[in-house]
């Protein structure tokens, strides 16, 4: 499914830069057993793969403050978009980030 997250998927969603040199993945918020509904729900994001998805001191892989802080904003943009409380967040992904 598109990203409910993000629209402009040339851009990172962390620092704002294009491609440039450093190549975009396309990131799974909820990861683990969640990654197959954040899938479905749109709850994706695109990162430059070193920088800011896996190997920067402030990517997401590396860095929990970062990676939660991902997860609450996601979190409080599916609950809007789908209608969801807290606890229907709670009941697909197993915990809650806000």
């Amino acid at each position: 499914m598109k990203s409910i997250i993000q629209e402009d998927n040339d851009k990172c969603f962390l620092c704002g830069g294009g491609c440039g040199l450093e190549p975009l993945d396309r990131h799974h918020i909820f990861s683990g057993s969640n990654r197959k509904w954040s899938e479905k729900y749109g709850l994706t994001v695109y990162l430059h793969h070193d920088k800011c998805h896996i190997f920067g001191k402030n990517s997401v892989h590396a860095n929990r403050e970062i990676r939660d802080k991902l997860c609450a904003y996601a979190q409080k943009i599916a609950m809007k978009y789908y209608g969801w409380t807290k606890e229907d967040f709670i009941k697909i992904f197993g915990r809650s980030w806000i």
